[in-house]
Protein backbone atom coordinates (compact mmCIF):
# COMPACT_ATOMS: atom_id res chain seq x y z
CA UNK A 1 0.00 0.00 0.00
CA UNK A 2 1.36 3.36 -1.23
CA UNK A 3 1.96 5.77 1.74
CA UNK A 4 0.59 9.26 1.57
CA UNK A 5 3.06 12.20 0.49
CA UNK A 6 2.55 14.09 3.88
CA UNK A 7 2.96 18.13 4.03
CA UNK A 8 6.12 17.65 5.46
CA UNK A 9 7.94 15.59 2.58
CA UNK A 10 6.59 18.54 -0.17
CA UNK A 11 7.60 21.51 2.19
CA UNK A 12 9.70 24.33 0.48
CA UNK A 13 13.57 23.85 0.68
CA UNK A 14 14.74 25.49 3.70
CA UNK A 15 15.56 29.47 3.70
CA UNK A 16 19.66 29.02 3.83
CA UNK A 17 19.90 26.81 0.54
CA UNK A 18 17.17 29.46 -1.42
CA UNK A 19 19.86 32.34 -0.33
CA UNK A 20 22.70 30.24 -1.94
CA UNK A 21 20.82 29.94 -5.00
CA UNK A 22 19.91 33.42 -5.00
CA UNK A 23 24.11 34.33 -4.52
CA UNK A 24 25.03 32.01 -7.51
CA UNK A 25 22.32 33.52 -9.75
CA UNK A 26 23.36 36.56 -8.99
CA UNK A 27 27.62 36.11 -9.29
CA UNK A 28 26.06 34.11 -12.80
CA UNK A 29 24.85 36.97 -13.89
CA UNK A 30 27.77 39.17 -12.71
CA UNK A 31 29.72 36.65 -14.89
CA UNK A 32 27.77 36.80 -18.07
CA UNK A 33 27.60 40.54 -17.95
CA UNK A 34 31.51 40.90 -17.76
CA UNK A 35 32.17 38.66 -19.86
CA UNK A 36 29.40 40.86 -22.34
CA UNK A 37 31.67 44.07 -21.72
CA UNK A 38 34.80 42.11 -22.46
CA UNK A 39 33.77 41.23 -25.48
CA UNK A 40 32.43 44.71 -26.75
CA UNK A 41 35.72 45.98 -25.51
CA UNK A 42 37.74 43.60 -27.53
CA UNK A 43 35.12 44.25 -30.97
CA UNK A 44 35.43 48.04 -30.76
CA UNK A 45 38.59 48.87 -29.57
CA UNK A 46 41.86 50.21 -31.47
CA UNK A 47 44.60 48.09 -31.75
CA UNK A 48 47.61 50.44 -31.98
CA UNK A 49 50.57 48.80 -33.60
CA UNK A 50 54.01 50.62 -33.48
CA UNK A 51 55.42 52.07 -36.62
CA UNK A 52 57.50 50.18 -38.59
CA UNK A 53 61.35 50.44 -38.73
CA UNK A 54 61.61 51.24 -42.47
CA UNK A 55 58.85 51.43 -45.01
CA UNK A 56 60.15 48.24 -47.12
CA UNK A 57 61.31 45.44 -45.79
CA UNK A 58 63.65 42.63 -48.07
CA UNK A 59 61.55 39.55 -48.42
CA UNK A 60 64.67 36.89 -48.43
CA UNK A 61 65.77 35.48 -45.23
CA UNK A 62 68.78 34.34 -46.00
CA UNK A 63 71.78 36.47 -45.59
CA UNK A 64 73.32 36.77 -48.50
CA UNK A 65 70.23 36.69 -50.63
CA UNK A 66 69.19 39.34 -48.07
CA UNK A 67 72.02 41.68 -48.75
CA UNK A 68 71.66 41.62 -53.02
CA UNK A 69 67.94 42.75 -52.13
CA UNK A 70 69.21 45.54 -49.93
CA UNK A 71 71.60 46.52 -52.75
CA UNK A 72 68.83 46.42 -55.40
CA UNK A 73 66.24 48.28 -53.27
CA UNK A 74 68.61 51.03 -52.41
CA UNK A 75 69.82 51.27 -56.01
CA UNK A 76 66.27 51.98 -57.05
CA UNK A 77 65.32 54.71 -54.40
CA UNK A 78 68.81 57.05 -55.04
CA UNK A 79 67.74 59.26 -58.51
CA UNK A 80 69.19 61.96 -60.05
CA UNK A 81 67.53 65.33 -61.18
CA UNK A 82 66.66 63.29 -64.43
CA UNK A 83 64.53 60.76 -62.32
CA UNK A 84 66.90 57.59 -63.20
CA UNK A 85 69.23 56.08 -60.67
CA UNK A 86 72.74 57.92 -59.82
CA UNK A 87 74.30 54.74 -59.74
CA UNK A 88 74.36 50.53 -59.59
CA UNK A 89 74.51 48.92 -56.13
CA UNK A 90 76.56 45.14 -56.15
CA UNK A 91 76.36 43.65 -52.36
CA UNK A 92 77.49 40.49 -51.13
CA UNK A 93 80.47 39.24 -48.64
CA UNK A 94 83.47 41.28 -48.22
CA UNK A 95 85.79 40.18 -50.55
CA UNK A 96 88.75 41.01 -53.63
CA UNK A 97 87.53 39.15 -56.79
CA UNK A 98 86.28 35.63 -55.67
CA UNK A 99 88.89 35.97 -52.57
CA UNK A 100 87.16 36.63 -48.71
CA UNK A 101 88.40 39.59 -47.37
CA UNK A 102 89.36 41.32 -44.08
CA UNK A 103 89.00 45.00 -42.61
CA UNK A 104 91.97 46.72 -41.27
CA UNK A 105 92.65 50.17 -40.21
CA UNK A 106 95.94 51.24 -38.05
CA UNK A 107 96.15 50.91 -34.25
CA UNK A 108 98.90 51.83 -32.14
CA UNK A 109 97.30 49.50 -28.86
CA UNK A 110 96.99 46.47 -31.12
CA UNK A 111 99.34 43.86 -31.54
CA UNK A 112 101.47 44.69 -34.60
CA UNK A 113 100.02 48.15 -34.76
CA UNK A 114 96.93 47.15 -37.14
CA UNK A 115 93.19 45.94 -35.35
CA UNK A 116 91.19 43.51 -37.51
CA UNK A 117 87.86 43.57 -37.61
CA UNK A 118 86.12 40.68 -35.95
CA UNK A 119 82.98 39.15 -37.10
CA UNK A 120 80.84 38.68 -40.78
CA UNK A 121 81.29 41.45 -43.34
CA UNK A 122 79.58 42.36 -46.14
CA UNK A 123 80.70 44.59 -48.95
CA UNK A 124 78.65 46.84 -50.89
CA UNK A 125 80.09 49.12 -54.70
CA UNK A 126 78.40 51.81 -55.46
CA UNK A 127 79.09 52.67 -58.82
CA UNK A 128 78.15 55.74 -61.21
CA UNK A 129 76.18 54.44 -64.40
CA UNK A 130 79.66 56.10 -66.92
CA UNK A 131 80.55 53.45 -69.98
CA UNK A 132 84.15 53.93 -68.86
CA UNK A 133 84.30 51.29 -66.32
CA UNK A 134 86.42 53.24 -63.46
CA UNK A 135 82.82 53.33 -61.66
CA UNK A 136 82.88 57.43 -60.93
CA UNK A 137 79.22 59.09 -61.49
CA UNK A 138 78.88 60.46 -65.06
CA UNK A 139 79.35 64.45 -63.66
CA UNK A 140 77.15 65.08 -67.25
CA UNK A 141 73.94 63.85 -65.69
CA UNK A 142 74.72 64.52 -61.98
CA UNK A 143 76.65 67.53 -60.50
CA UNK A 144 79.66 66.73 -58.27
CA UNK A 145 78.17 68.26 -55.30
CA UNK A 146 74.68 66.20 -55.69
CA UNK A 147 76.06 63.26 -56.31
CA UNK A 148 78.84 63.73 -53.10
CA UNK A 149 75.85 63.93 -50.75
CA UNK A 150 73.47 61.47 -52.42
CA UNK A 151 76.24 58.56 -52.74
CA UNK A 152 77.31 59.47 -49.03
CA UNK A 153 73.73 58.37 -47.69
CA UNK A 154 73.16 56.24 -49.66
CA UNK A 155 76.21 54.12 -48.33
CA UNK A 156 75.10 54.94 -44.86
CA UNK A 157 71.42 53.92 -45.42
CA UNK A 158 72.84 50.49 -46.88
CA UNK A 159 74.96 50.10 -43.41
CA UNK A 160 72.03 50.35 -41.23
CA UNK A 161 69.28 48.74 -43.24
CA UNK A 162 71.77 45.72 -43.23
CA UNK A 163 72.20 45.78 -39.62
CA UNK A 164 69.03 45.79 -39.00
CA UNK A 165 67.78 43.10 -41.31
CA UNK A 166 70.87 40.66 -41.23
CA UNK A 167 71.97 40.55 -37.65
CA UNK A 168 74.88 38.08 -38.43
CA UNK A 169 76.62 40.78 -40.10
CA UNK A 170 79.63 42.44 -37.85
CA UNK A 171 81.10 45.08 -40.45
CA UNK A 172 79.56 46.72 -43.48
CA UNK A 173 82.11 48.24 -45.99
CA UNK A 174 80.81 50.55 -48.73
CA UNK A 175 83.16 51.26 -51.49
CA UNK A 176 82.18 54.87 -53.01
CA UNK A 177 82.25 56.19 -56.28
CA UNK A 178 84.54 58.97 -57.03
CA UNK A 179 82.58 62.03 -57.83
CA UNK A 180 85.10 64.36 -58.33
CA UNK A 181 88.63 63.85 -61.10
CA UNK A 182 91.25 62.34 -59.39
CA UNK A 183 89.62 61.70 -55.93
CA UNK A 184 91.07 58.81 -53.93
CA UNK A 185 89.79 56.00 -53.40
CA UNK A 186 87.10 56.03 -50.49
CA UNK A 187 85.35 53.45 -48.44
CA UNK A 188 82.78 54.02 -45.56
CA UNK A 189 82.92 51.55 -42.91
CA UNK A 190 80.76 51.15 -40.00
CA UNK A 191 81.12 47.79 -37.18
CA UNK A 192 77.74 46.88 -35.30
CA UNK A 193 79.95 46.96 -32.47
CA UNK A 194 79.83 51.19 -33.42
CA UNK A 195 76.37 51.26 -34.26
CA UNK A 196 73.64 52.05 -31.86
CA UNK A 197 70.23 50.57 -33.69
CA UNK A 198 68.29 53.59 -34.09
CA UNK A 199 64.42 53.58 -33.83
CA UNK A 200 63.77 54.10 -37.30
CA UNK A 201 65.71 54.79 -40.26
CA UNK A 202 64.03 58.01 -40.92
CA UNK A 203 65.42 58.76 -37.53
CA UNK A 204 68.75 58.13 -38.75
CA UNK A 205 69.28 59.74 -41.99
CA UNK A 206 68.70 62.97 -42.88
CA UNK A 207 65.66 63.70 -44.56
CA UNK A 208 66.01 65.30 -47.64
CA UNK A 209 63.02 67.76 -49.38
CA UNK A 210 64.17 66.30 -52.61
CA UNK A 211 65.78 63.18 -53.03
CA UNK A 212 67.44 63.77 -56.46
CA UNK A 213 68.76 67.07 -54.91
CA UNK A 214 69.45 68.14 -51.64
CA UNK A 215 70.17 71.60 -50.57
CA UNK A 216 73.25 72.88 -49.54
CA UNK A 217 71.84 72.26 -45.21
CA UNK A 218 71.17 68.96 -46.24
CA UNK A 219 74.64 68.16 -47.75
CA UNK A 220 75.94 70.11 -45.01
CA UNK A 221 74.26 67.50 -42.29
CA UNK A 222 74.95 64.25 -44.34
CA UNK A 223 78.83 65.46 -44.75
CA UNK A 224 78.47 65.82 -40.55
CA UNK A 225 76.88 62.10 -39.97
CA UNK A 226 78.76 60.60 -42.32
CA UNK A 227 82.75 61.55 -42.14
CA UNK A 228 83.51 60.14 -38.94
CA UNK A 229 82.94 57.14 -41.24
CA UNK A 230 84.73 57.70 -44.32
CA UNK A 231 88.01 56.34 -45.20
CA UNK A 232 90.90 56.08 -47.80
CA UNK A 233 91.79 52.74 -48.20
CA UNK A 234 94.18 50.24 -50.50
CA UNK A 235 94.03 46.48 -51.18
CA UNK A 236 96.87 45.09 -49.96
CA UNK A 237 97.78 41.07 -48.10
CA UNK A 238 98.65 39.86 -44.64
CA UNK A 239 101.28 37.32 -44.59
CA UNK A 240 99.64 34.29 -45.58
CA UNK A 241 98.02 35.82 -49.17
CA UNK A 242 94.49 36.50 -47.85
CA UNK A 243 93.14 40.01 -49.50
CA UNK A 244 92.96 42.82 -46.77
CA UNK A 245 91.33 46.22 -47.09
CA UNK A 246 93.51 48.46 -45.56
CA UNK A 247 91.41 51.45 -44.11
CA UNK A 248 92.68 54.74 -42.74
CA UNK A 249 91.10 58.14 -41.65
CA UNK A 250 90.53 61.28 -43.90
CA UNK A 251 93.72 64.07 -42.99
CA UNK A 252 91.54 67.14 -41.96
CA UNK A 253 91.87 68.45 -45.18
CA UNK A 254 90.00 65.86 -46.71
CA UNK A 255 87.69 66.31 -44.40
CA UNK A 256 86.31 69.61 -45.42
CA UNK A 257 86.88 68.94 -48.89
CA UNK A 258 84.47 65.90 -48.51
CA UNK A 259 82.42 68.78 -46.87
CA UNK A 260 82.54 71.08 -49.93
CA UNK A 261 81.95 68.43 -52.43
CA UNK A 262 78.74 67.94 -50.82
CA UNK A 263 77.00 71.16 -50.76
CA UNK A 264 74.94 72.43 -53.23
CA UNK A 265 72.89 75.27 -54.13
CA UNK A 266 68.53 74.64 -53.04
Amino acid sequence: MATPVTESAAAPPPKAHRRRFAVLYSVLVVLLATGAGIGVHMATRTIVKPPPWSSWVPINTNPEAAVREIAVHVQGAYVGPDGKPISTVRGGPLSVGSDPAVLVKPDSTATGGYKFFEGASVQYQICGTTTKGNCAIDQKKITPNTSGALTRRMAYELALMTFHYVPGVQNVAVLLPAVIKGQKARILVLSRSENKEPKSLDAAIVPMRKLGKPTSEEALKIAAATDPLIFHYEVTATSDNQPVYLITPLLIKDTAAAAGSAMTTP
